[in-house]
């Protein structure tokens, strides 16, 4: 039987594919398994020395962002579970050295996201399915309308292959009320010893060793940036793409109890910055920018 516990960590890396968002890729396991799961996070990531490829200019961003489960798993029916969470996202655009002419403004962005994944499992089999939806608000919050908001979905299936390997696959549909897509996701997890594991988990690759119950180092990439709808006065609504990958190394420390440091340092690859309509039709400003540098820090809540 795949238990509870490897099904809801496998629901958030078979929909890893989501777009830059791995949007359960925060839930627990009760033991010190898969690297950067927990129930609850706070943290904060600066990023520098992005500069523009063909303009004058660079770009640096702070990021502060929030994720809570909003409960423990919830059984439904039979071996169905829903697990719903909140995440609020807060991003700084600072811009320096661009002309007076440059359309876009140093900026304040946030994201307020509501999430809700069912799992469903198969008594006696290694197979386990999963669902996801969100609700997001992505915004500058001063003026709100309906292009403020989006919808994504996606699912998938995954297979306990043995006690040490998983793989899973699943496809994704972001942004349903809007320029509508699909992407499929590949997954797997390796645990290569006790101390050692290695993994794909949607557009994250993750190795990480764990050599003793305080402490835990990895090496991976994450996907990073937003798109957000921005208003003027004129009620004119405009979007901000930003995309970005951090490839880097990370440490954590546990504090007390399931409560764990984190700090991270590396480099950003593949920046891109875009302002276009609404509706992405027109690009007003289409930015790509050297690789930069970012480092972060944060608290993490692995079990309730």
């Amino acid at each position: 039987m795949v238990n509870q516990l490897t099904a809801i960590i496998w629901l958030g890396c078979l929909l890893g594919a989501s777009a830059g968002e791995n949007p359960t890729n925060h839930i627990a396991p009760a033991e010190q398994k898969l690297p950067d799961f927990a129930a609850a996070r706070i943290g904060a990531t600066y990023s520098d020395g992005m500069d523009f490829d063909d303009a004058d200019g660079s770009l640096s961003v702070s990021e502060l962002d929030f994720f809570s489960l909003l409960s423990k798993p919830i059984t439904v029916v039979g071996d169905i579970m829903l697990v719903p969470a909140l995440k609020y996202e807060s991003t700084s655009l600072d811009f320096d050295g661009v002309g007076g002419a440059f359309p876009i403004g140093d900026e304040d962005l946030h994201s307020v996201s509501l999430h809700l994944a069912a799992i469903k499992l198969n008594e006696g089999s290694p197979w386990f399915y999963g669902a996801w939806v969100r609700a997001e608000l992505a915004s500058d919050f001063q003026h709100i309308n309906a292009d403020d908001f989006t919808f994504d979905i996606a699912a998938g299936a995954g297979y306990r292959v043995n006690e040490s390997f998983t793989i899973a696959a699943g496809v994704t549909a972001p942004n349903l009320n809007g320029d509508f897509s699909i992407f499929p996701g590949i997954n797997f997890d390796w645990k290569v010893s006790d101390k050692t594991r290695a993994g794909l988990y949607g557009p994250m690759p993750v190795i990480s060793y764990t050599p003793n119950e305080d402490w835990s180092f990895s090496l991976r990439g994450i996907p990073g940036g937003g798109i957000w709808n921005t208003t003027n006065d004129q009620g004119d609504s405009k979007s901000i793409d930003l995309s970005s990958y951090q490839l880097g190394a990370f440490a954590s420390h546990k504090i007390v109890g399931e409560l764990w440091l984190k700090l991270g340092a590396g480099v950003t690859l593949f920046n891109n910055i875009t302002l276009a309509d609404s509706d992405g039709d027109h690009k007003i400003v289409d930015e790509d920018m050297d690789s930069g540098l970012f480092g972060q820090i944060g608290l993490t809540l692995k079990t309730w």
